[in-house]
C-alpha cells in the first residue's frame, strides 16, 4: 500500500476545505480591518497561546519568510492592541488579540458545517486512523524534532472543534505539522536560508525556468522583496543548485539531486511513524480519505 498515495489524497481533501476556511479567515480580517500580514500574528497566537511569542521561535515553525517582516507585522500588532510586549524580546496576545483569534478561529470553522461528505461512523474511522498516526508521530525518535506538531496540538487545546469536519482539519493539521518538521529537519542542514531553499524548490517542481520578476510574483504571499531572490539566485548559483542564462535561472543536475535527497528524507522521517497502521488498516485508511475527497469535490460540484 502506498502511503504517498493517501497522503496526497488528503492533502486534496484538506485543500477544498482550504478554499472555504481561507475565504472565511479573510472575511473576518477584513472585517476587523486588519493591517497586510494580520494572519500571521493570528497565526502566532494560534501556535503560542500564552506562551510568549518570539520572531526566532515562530521561524523554527515557518522559516520561509523573512525576520525583518515578523518583526515589524509582531509590532504592528502592538500597535493595534492585539499584543503586548513581555519585556524579554517576546510578545503575548492581548484580551482583543485573543478575540480575534476566535473569532477568524471560529468562521472558518463554520465555512466547512454544511459539508457532509461521508456517513458519521466512515469519518469517526478515518479519525482514529489519522489520530493513531498523529500520536505516533509525535513519540517518534529525532531527527525531526516535534516543535510545530507539539504547537499545533496545543491549539486544539485553546479552540474549540465544533463541527466533524474541523476534526478532519486538525487531525491533518498535526501530521502536516510533523512532515514541516521532518522537512526542515531535511534541508536545513545545508545551512542556507528558508526563503533561498523555496526558490530552489519553485525551480524543483517543474518549472522550466524563473525570473527574479517570475519569482517575486509566484511567491508574492511569502512577501520577500525582489532583491532578497535577486541574492538567493546569485548564493544557488554560487553552489551549482542554479545557472542563469540573460536573467533566467534554471535547476541544475545538482541542485535537483540536493532538493530531490531532501524530499526523500522527509519522506523517511515523515512515513516512518505510519508503521503503527497494519496493512489491512493503511488499505481502510486510504478508502475512507478516498470517499472523503470524492466526497468534498462532488458536494462542490452541485
Amino acid at each position: 500500500m502506498n502511503s504517498h498515495s493517501t497522503w496526497s489524497v488528503l492533502e486534496e481533501s484538506y485543500d477544498v476545505l482550504g478554499g472555504h476556511g481561507y475565504a472565511a479567515m479573510d472575511k473576518a480580517a477584513a472585517e476587523m480591518e486588519f493591517k497586510p500580514g494580520g494572519m500571521m500574528w493570528i497565526a502566532a497566537i494560534w501556535l503560542f497561546g500564552s506562551e510568549p511569542i518570539t520572531t526566532s521561535n515562530f521561524m523554527r515553525m515557518l522559516p520561509y519568510g523573512l525576520a525583518r517582516l515578523n518583526k515589524e507585522r509582531f509590532a504592528s500588532a502592538v500597535q493595534q492592541g492585539y499584543l503586548v510586549s513581555d519585556g524579554k524580546n517576546g510578545y503575548i496576545p492581548t484580551e482583543a488579540g485573543m478575540m480575534a483569534a476566535r473569532k477568524v478561529w471560529r468562521d472558518a470553522g463554520d465555512s466547512i458545517a454544511h459539508l457532509i461528505p461521508l456517513p458519521g461512523a466512515q469519518l469517526s474511522r478515518l479519525f482514529e486512523y489519522l489520530s493513531r498516526l498523529g500520536e505516533a508521530s509525535m513519540s517518534a525518535h529525532e531527527p525531526p524534532p516535534h516543535f510545530f506538531i507539539s504547537h499545533k496540538r496545543k491549539i486544539y487545546q485553546r479552540f474549540p472543534v465544533l463541527h466533524p469536519l474541523e476534526r478532519f482539519v486538525v487531525l491533518f493539521g498535526e501530521l502536516a505539522a510533523y512532515r514541516d518538521d521532518s522537512h526542515i529537519a531535511a534541508w536545513q542542514a545545508h545551512k542556507i536560508a528558508g526563503h533561498a531553499w523555496d526558490a530552489l524548490t519553485y525551480l524543483w517542481r517543474g518549472q522550466t525556468s524563473a525570473s527574479v520578476d517570475t519569482l517575486f510574483e509566484k511567491l508574492g504571499f511569502r512577501s520577500i522583496p525582489r532583491e532578497v531572490y535577486a541574492q538567493d539566485f546569485r548564493e544557488l548559483a554560487s553552489r551549482g543548485w542554479v545557472q542563469e542564462d540573460a536573467g533566467e535561472y534554471r535547476i541544475t543536475t545538482e541542485g535537483k539531486l540536493i532538493r530531490e535527497e531532501a524530499e526523500e528524507l522527509t519522506d523517511q522521517y515523515f512515513f516512518t511513524p505510519w508503521a503503527c497502521l497494519g496493512k489491512a488498516e493503511l488499505e481502510d485508511m486510504l478508502n475512507l480519505a478516498t470517499q472523503l475527497c470524492d466526497g468534498l469535490i462532488k458536494a462542490e460540484e452541485k
